[in-house]
């Protein structure tokens, strides 16, 4: 029987178009990346902002035309977020239930509070979303504080956060979240290097493996893929060695492709930042920004390091009156500034003696802007950072989060005849909702939309309080 000789050159040249790579998904846009992060956790964090807002039909502060988002069509709250327009949606006008049959008999301050992530029919809800998200994955949730001047455990506007009943009170020092983090977070080790293998010598048949010859860089390659990726790269592997093999090749003696990382890279130990570190901090108004992008930061490594999956954020407290600081120069709309300004003021756009809610004062709206623009200054602060951040299958952390944010208020005079619905942003969760978007939710309640957060973050309940409808998100 004739034996053929064979170099790499002809080798490559007989199978022709056998040798190229599989298939790949990982080097695919959205729906391949979305398969590829299946098994990445699922989160979710919710801001609150406190005391509502100008939100009236007649000035279009909030809400873009329906359909794509895009910065040419963008109101004024969110022109300063233009570049992260592809990853937020706008919920427009869906109805809150909850809070305005609490409202008739309570006030809107409390029933906001307490509704906003109950839907509660009553004053004494017994849990909120994150915590329901935290009993069904077996971690806890992390509740978290704007400032400290509060009113005491008494008062329902005081906390959006429910446990077994009772108001869970957020954490307001960033450095006890940070003390909190340190004893929990494993970072993970990095893949030994293998050991050295003596080179083989060439085979009489094929002068040297083509797979080993490529190993450099298809391991390169396979650091860059996702898990289902990897193995199909894997089976690849394995398909060429047996076709060398047939053509008789040496038996491949060089190491194997090494496994993927089975812990976010994101998980790293956290570090504390001591200008913020202390109860004073949260008191001290010209530290706030500050303050929250430090917890930003503690948040991204949690998620990174799976030490929780939900998280809630009280700006400030419902009714608060703390003084609000200077905002960054970018933010201020119309050279209205808050800096002094009491926050529950401006949401009554500046307009507040005499219970005289009808009017507002000239930079009363504008003004409303810019303190509604420094509040979503801190989610946009989150969102690249969890953009930033990659799971362990090298999608976005912010791919498969859910940024829920907004007021609870519909109208910051408290005419909520002349607003149908609380501003609302949505963020986020790009592996299986669509962001970018302007959506009018006419037909949906709030419930609706918890309900349909809850199908996506796999929580397995037939409805959430009335909502049992699932929105196209």
């Amino acid at each position: 029987m004739t034996n053929y000789r064979h170099n790499r050159r002809t080798f490559i040249s007989s199978v022709g178009s056998m040798f190229t790579l599989p298939l790949l998904e990982s080097l695919w846009p959205l729906t391949a990346s979305a398969q590829n992060a299946a098994n990445d956790p699922r989160r979710y964090i919710c801001f609150y902002f406190p005391n509502g807002t100008y939100n009236r039909g007649d000035q279009a502060t909030w809400y873009p035309p329906t359909g794509t988002l895009n910065a040419a069509t963008l109101p004024p709250v969110l022109t300063p977020f233009a570049s992260l327009a592809g990853d937020y949606s706008i919920y427009k006008n869906i109805a809150t239930q909850a809070t305005d049959r609490l409202s008739n008999a309570v006030g809107q301050h409390p029933a906001a509070a307490v509704a906003f992530m109950t839907c509660s029919p009553n004053m004494n809800p017994q849990i909120s979303f994150e915590h329901m998200l935290a009993a069904k994955v077996g971690k806890p949730a992390l509740v978290l504080q704007g400032n400290t001047g509060d009113q005491g455990d008494s008062q329902a506007d005081n906390g959006i956060s429910f446990l077994n009943g009772r108001v869970v009170r957020g954490l307001s020092n960033p450095g006890d979240l940070y003390r909190q983090l340190l004893g929990q977070v494993v970072s993970p080790s990095p893949s030994p290097s293998p050991a050295p293998q003596p080179k083989p010598a060439p085979s009489p048949a094929i002068q040297g493996s083509i797979l080993d010859s490529a190993l450099e860089d298809l391991n390169g390659l396979r650091a860059k893929l996702g898990k289902s990726d990897q193995q199909r790269l894997d089976d690849y592997q394995a398909g060429i060695r047996a076709l060398e093999l047939k053509l008789g090749a040496t038996p491949p003696s060089g190491p194997s492709l090494p496994s993927g990382p089975t812990t976010s890279p994101a998980c790293v130990q956290p570090r504390n930042n001591s200008t913020v570190d202390s109860s004073a901090a949260a008191a001290n108004s010209s530290l706030y920004l500050d303050r929250m992008r430090t917890f930003n930061d503690l948040i991204t490594i949690a998620f990174a390091c799976d030490i929780t999956r939900s998280v809630s954020v009280m700006l400030d407290v419902e009714t608060g009156s703390r003084s609000l600081p200077a905002a960054p120069s970018e933010l201020v709309y119309k050279g209205a500034d808050i800096a002094g300004w009491n926050n529950h003021l401006v949401s009554h756009f500046g307009h507040f003696d005499s219970g005289d809610f009808a009017h507002s004062t000239p930079d009363g709206i504008p003004r409303c802007i810019t303190r509604d623009r420094f509040y979503l200054s801190v989610v946009a602060d989150l969102i690249n950072k969890l953009k930033n951040a990659k799971d362990a299958s090298g999608s976005a952390i912010l791919d498969n989060t859910i940024i829920h944010s907004g007021f609870g208020i519909k109208d910051g005079m408290h005419r909520i005849e002349l607003a149908k619905s609380p501003p609302t942003l949505v963020a986020g969760g790009r592996n299986f909702i669509t962001p970018g978007q302007s959506f009018d939710f006419s037909s949906y309640d709030v419930a609706d939309m918890f309900y349909t957060f809850s199908t996506h973050l796999g929580l397995g309940i037939p409805s959430f309080q009335t909502g049992n409808k699932l929105i196209k998100l």
